[in-house]
């Protein structure tokens, strides 16, 4: 299951959570989901954007003769410096955060 999947199935059973009436313990009880998983997933879904991101891309053009070790990236008053070899997962970690703030 991709990490978008698992966000869906998450964001579908907080649904079904708020629209029981339970409490977290009685809920994840019928619902045979341990109790820190239940409670992992509705700290990380409220901390996330409440809206879904709009992505625009821009086109960059490299001179590929010169090598380029880093790459900027400049987001609001926010600054990144990724260089080659990056964890992406990493980076999306970071960008997602700096969107709460």
């Amino acid at each position: 299951m991709t990490r978008i999947e698992l966000q869906n199935l998450w964001q579908e059973r907080m649904k079904d959570f708020e629209k029981s009436e339970q409490n977290g313990k009685e809920w994840c009880s019928t619902q045979g989901i341990s109790l820190s998983q239940f409670r992992y997933w509705r700290r990380k879904l409220r901390l996330m954007p409440a809206t879904p991101s709009t992505h625009s891309w821009m086109t960059m053009d490299f001179d590929r003769a010169q090598k380029q070790e880093s790459l900027f990236v400049h987001l609001g008053v926010s600054r990144i410096e990724v260089h080659a070899g990056f964890d992406p997962d990493l980076l999306a970690d970071v960008v997602r955060v700096l969107r709460t703030l």
